[in-house]
């Protein structure tokens, strides 16, 4: 199925759908291909809601027992499956909700005043750590021209500013946008695609924690490429579609790799796979290779710190352990695949703009 096929399917899932079940079954945007089995059962996923919600209960303090929103529900927590494309091995969830859906979503979603500037501090402290490797990775000039995708509460943006980088951020949600413009940062309330920027004008597109939250990427990869630089750079974060999947047999095995596996996943934000798409390096190569991106740099990562005051002594202690040992073990190389995978919890991929497609992007990832 072509790109353009794979569009139009989901334009016309998205006004077709009833509002009884705004659900649609699709393809997989990799490949086309409409041949997939399932990973996880929507019973299994229930199964793991309830693991995650014992979870943190568990390293809950007694007193904090009833604030586990941020732990254990998310937008994409539908009662659907996740499969795996049985050509090119992508993973994502089917069926999923249409365009529409996902978009009212997010423009509608509420979080408090008080919750916002927490989630900007932390933020911020994180982005600051991310400028570094970036500025590295994309060999910047003095004052870089910079747009974020999926902008959120404005961390990124901050943290960029006090760089000296010229920025804009981009994001749907009507009261994160607002709670950016009050901080004084420049955010475009919508997508990249409608976004007034000039062609060939942008030194970096990053886009941090949204991209498998996309419905449609090639729209977002396909203005990306329109704005940046003959020199410039894409940069995707998304969470690792492989360990889920590796997961998924550890959390079966029992044991040792079933421990290790419910920590890694559940303090990670992969246990439910809460995700539309799940990248694996590969899958994402061939996706950005059709817009005209290639490789330079990959790099392994954690989610940012979860625990927090209301968070056990043992728990936050726990947190550190497991984030230490994956960004530790992940930096070496393994004869062992399976626990290479199940290290790697994010994914920090950066792409430059490439003269051409890669022959690398048109062939499947191994399984």
């Amino acid at each position: 199925m072509s790109r353009n096929a794979l569009m139009a399917q989901e334009d016309n899932a998205g006004t077709t759908a009833s509002a009884e079940s705004p659900m649609v079954d699709v393809s997989c945007l990799i490949c086309g291909g409409a041949q997939h089995e399932t990973l996880a059962s929507v019973a299994e996923i229930a199964e793991q809601q309830r693991m995650l919600q014992v979870f943190h209960q568990e390293r809950r303090r007694e007193d904090a027992q009833a604030d586990l929103k941020d732990r254990t529900t998310f937008s994409q927590d539908d009662s659907t499956e996740v499969v795996q494309c049985l050509t090119c091995r992508f993973i994502y969830r089917n069926p999923r909700p249409t365009l529409r859906a996902v978009t009212e979503r997010y423009q509608e979603d509420e979080y408090g005043e008080e919750h916002l500037r927490a989630e900007f501090r932390a933020q911020k402290a994180w982005a600051e750590q991310k400028i570094v490797p970036m500025a590295r990775h994309c060999r910047f000039g003095p004052t870089p021209v910079v747009v974020e995708v999926g902008s959120f509460v404005g961390g990124f943006l901050a943290a960029a500013t006090a760089q000296g980088w010229s920025i804009l951020g981009v994001d749907p949600g009507k009261e994160v946008v607002k709670f950016c413009e009050d901080q004084g940062l420049p955010v475009f309330h919508g997508t990249l695609n409608d976004a007034a920027v000039a062609n060939q004008s942008v030194d970096a597109v990053v886009i941090w924690n949204t991209f498998d939250q996309l419905v449609n990427p090639d729209t977002t990869l396909s203005a990306a490429r329109r704005i940046l630089r003959d020199d410039g750079h894409l940069i995707l974060r998304v969470p690792n579609g492989q360990m889920f999947h590796q997961g998924l047999q550890w959390l079966k095995a029992g044991g040792v790799r079933r421990q290790w596996a419910l920590q890694a996943l559940a303090w990670n934000n992969l246990l439910t796979f809460p995700y539309l798409n799940g990248y694996s390096a590969c899958t994402l190569d061939q996706l950005v290779a059709r817009h005209g991106f290639s490789r330079v740099a990959l790099e392994v990562d954690t989610l940012m710190t979860l625990s927090d005051e209301e968070t056990t002594v043992w728990g936050r202690r726990e947190e550190r352990l497991v984030k230490s040992a994956c960004r530790l073990l992940s930096g070496g190389r393994s004869r062992f695949p399976a626990i290479q995978t199940m290290v790697s919890p994010w994914l920090d991929v950066y792409y430059a703009v490439s003269p051409r497609v890669p022959e690398a992007s048109r062939l499947s990832c191994p399984s």
